[in-house]
């Protein structure tokens, strides 16, 4: 029996990897992920009877292929218009969690599974995971972020050219404060603020007037070069530095409940120019994610479709070089 297809990382670009190969008659795969739910950046969390999108907060669209799955989400109601003009921010009904769960509904995903190492034998490569399982395959897409990947292919011989490529790739971190509130927020009526911001953060969101939570309950984004600036800082220095940042947005007397996000690997800041990158091995060995750019990408910078395309685009190479 021959060894299955295996997806590391089951945000959005590896569950569409994984649709890509099933539906093209690969039933032999399995998708791994360290977390504890599908998704990714697409992250949402519940607080109570609230609910927040504390990474990405909405797609937009600029891709005939990419225009055709929004659509089908938007008759299934997953998606929904936001706000936005000329391109439309879409936001995720019950979350952009949900949109990612929907995908891969009918995918073999194992959860809680980190996987450590990669070696290459004769016939297949090996997976060590965290908890000591073994894990052989025939081909592997890797969508973890390039820090990671390399982590993870170190034992690999791969060429100099593949190595330099996600050397090359660096991201910016970002923080993100998850507050609930007693009362309706000053945001403007979206729940979506850019302008007008103190240095250091990025964007506020209320979901509440976003739609998708029925608390006000507020995410506060720091800048990428903020947060890189401060990674070090206690989660007690964090929050007490950002609150004071935001105090004439978010007043303390009306805060109930607060948390702390980390995204150490947030936003690429440099990408590559290709969907995905090929480590030219005897077995197919391929690696996508946000920061793998089509040369023709009209946006040019990193993004759910991306992601999105990266992960098509690698699942219809792998499917083509395992039916050759």
């Amino acid at each position: 029996m021959k060894k299955p297809v295996v997806v590391i990382g089951a945000g959005i670009s590896g569950i569409m990897a994984a649709s890509i190969v099933k539906e093209n008659g690969i039933d032999n795969l399995v998708v791994l992920d360290k977390s504890r739910s599908v998704g990714g950046r697409m992250a949402t969390r519940r607080i109570d009877n609230g609910k927040v999108d504390h990474g990405a907060q909405f797609l937009t669209v600029r891709t005939e292929i990419f225009k055709s799955y929004v659509e089908k989400w938007e008759n299934q109601n997953l998606v929904s218009t936001w706000f936005g003009d000329p391109y439309p921010r879409y936001k995720g009904n019950e979350g952009m969690n949900s949109i990612v769960k929907k995908l891969a509904e009918q995918l073999p995903v194992q959860l809680n599974t980190k996987v450590v190492s990669i070696q290459q034998e004769k016939d297949n490569y090996l997976l060590l995971t965290d908890n000591g399982e073994k894990i052989e395959a025939q081909g592997v897409i890797l969508t973890a972020p390039a820090p990671q990947s390399l982590d993870m292919i170190q034992h690999l011989e791969i060429g100099d050219y593949e190595k330099q490529q996600l050397e090359a790739i660096h991201f910016n971190p970002c923080f993100v404060l998850l507050i609930t509130l007693n009362q309706s927020s000053k945001l403007p009526e979206s729940g979506y603020m850019i302008d007008e911001l103190p240095d250091g953060i990025e964007r506020i969101v209320d979901h509440q007037k976003k739609g998708i939570s029925s608390l006000p309950t507020v995410c506060v984004y720091s800048t990428g070069e903020w947060a890189k600036k401060h990674y070090e800082l206690t989660e007690e220095e964090v929050r007490k530095t950002l609150l004071e940042k935001t105090k004439g947005i978010i007043s303390d007397e009306h805060i109930i409940d607060i948390q702390l996000k980390r995204w150490r690997y947030s936003e690429a800041i440099s990408t590559v120019s290709e969907p995905f990158l090929d480590l030219k091995l005897e077995k197919p060995f391929l690696v996508a994610g946000d920061a793998f750019l089509r040369k023709d990408d009209p946006s040019g910078r990193t993004r759910i479709e991306s992601a999105f395309l990266s992960g098509v685009t690698a699942g219809q190479e792998m499917v083509h070089r395992l039916k050759e």
